[in-house]
């Protein structure tokens, strides 16, 4: 388990971003839920879509408005409430740091090809029993 676990975190490194991009991983992902979710745009709702805890979607909507990426309107039927929207610099941000996220899985799918394909579909059906498992369990928080 010890030689599988090594292997693991070898991969997992090989997959880093090359370059720091400007987002976080979590800021692209909290990013990526406004874009293709325009309508699920409160912390509640990014919280439950992406499994994050309620405090790090907090946290990083919190730096995602300082660096300007999104911008809050408050609700009127809930004042505790806002609504989030993605800005045209969140955009610029979510495409660049997904370059520099996904740019080392296309390299390593362009040198390993059908090995790498296979090794997702196994890990589609592992990360399958990891949920099958936390919704046994009730624990659906990822971070």
């Amino acid at each position: 388990m010890m030689h599988c676990q090594q292997q693991m975190q070898k991969i997992m490194r090989a997959l880093l971003p090359v370059r720091k991009p400007a987002l976080t991983v979590s800021e692209c992902e909290l990013l990526a839920h406004l874009y293709l979710r325009p309508e699920q745009n409160t912390p509640v709702l990014l919280s439950q879509g992406s499994g994050m805890k309620k405090e790090a979607v907090s946290r990083c909507l919190k730096t995602l408005f300082e660096k300007g990426c999104i911008r809050k309107q408050k609700q009127a039927a809930d004042e505790r409430s806002y609504q989030i929207f993605i800005t045209e610099t969140g955009l610029a941000g979510l495409k660049q740091g997904y370059e520099s996220i996904l740019q080392p899985f296309y390299d390593l799918w362009r040198a390993s090809g059908e090995d790498f394909e296979k090794f997702m579909r196994c890990a589609d059906k592992l990360a399958a029993h990891i949920e099958k498992g936390q919704e046994q369990t009730g624990d659906n928080e990822i971070l």
